[in-house]
């Protein structure tokens, strides 16, 4: 990039306004802002917007770079004369505007540099096919037998499975109550996990014969602290 009072590159011309080697009404930022735009479609065979759409990683300083030209083209009201004031910026940010648009600027570059130079690498790449393996197969010998004996296995595995789960019967909601009932009948208070359970599916039917109980009023609940022991009493003694 090249101007009457610089010549380097736009992170650099950054640093000269900061650092104030370069005036902010020595940088013409709307012709600068077309030329990186312009070297973006030449560098890419893209628009700007296009290449963007095939790089998402690039679309937020393209979006602040197209803001920033847009900026700039916008018609600005006449401004008051200041003796100060003799470059055209727009706007009252003054040299941190210039600023934050010449580094957008400078950003876009690196950044289209980077991809199109990734670009250029992968194209010079060509896929390679997978070599096949062949290997040669060792051929297990296989007696008359094996088969029948495989069959007649599983089926005594499966026999031996399934005949104690059918044989087991589940517990039901009527015979959890009545197996609730008659334990107060003989301890008159106990705690609820005294019971005996098969698993957690026993449980929960226990459970729920338990808030069965309660709510005809034959066995009352209580859980003293969250998480404690509930314990269970038989109302039928106390209402006798």
């Amino acid at each position: 990039m090249s101007l009457p009072v610089f010549e380097g590159s736009l992170g650099e011309l950054a640093a000269a306004l900061r650092s104030g080697q370069v005036l902010p009404g020595e940088v013409p930022l709307l012709r600068l802002t077309r030329e990186v735009l312009a070297w973006v479609q030449q560098t890419t065979g893209q628009t700007a917007a296009a290449f963007a759409d095939a790089h998402p990683d690039l679309l937020p300083t393209l979006a602040a770079v197209i803001a920033l030209k847009a900026r700039l083209l916008l018609p600005r009201p006449e401004p008051v004369p200041d003796p100060d004031a003799d470059w055209d910026m727009p706007g009252d940010g003054g040299l941190d505007d210039l600023l934050e648009g010449v580094e957008a600027l400078a950003e876009l570059d690196t950044l289209v540099a980077f991809l199109s130079a990734r670009r250029r690498e992968r194209e010079g790449v060509l896929p390679g096919r997978p070599s096949p393996v062949t290997l040669p197969r060792r051929e297990r010998p296989r007696s008359a037998g094996s088969l029948a004996r495989l069959v007649k296995a599983a089926q005594n595995a499966v026999r031996q499975v399934d005949v104690p789960l059918l044989a087991r019967e589940r517990l039901t909601l009527a015979d959890a109550l009545a197996a609730l009932l008659a334990y107060a009948s003989r301890l008159r208070q106990f705690r609820f996990w005294s019971v005996h359970a098969e698993d957690w599916g026993e449980r929960t039917t226990y459970f729920a014969a338990l808030l069965e109980g309660v709510k005809e009023g034959n066995l009352s609940a209580e859980q003293p602290e969250m998480y404690g022991e509930i314990e269970v009493k038989d109302l039928r003694r106390v209402e006798g």
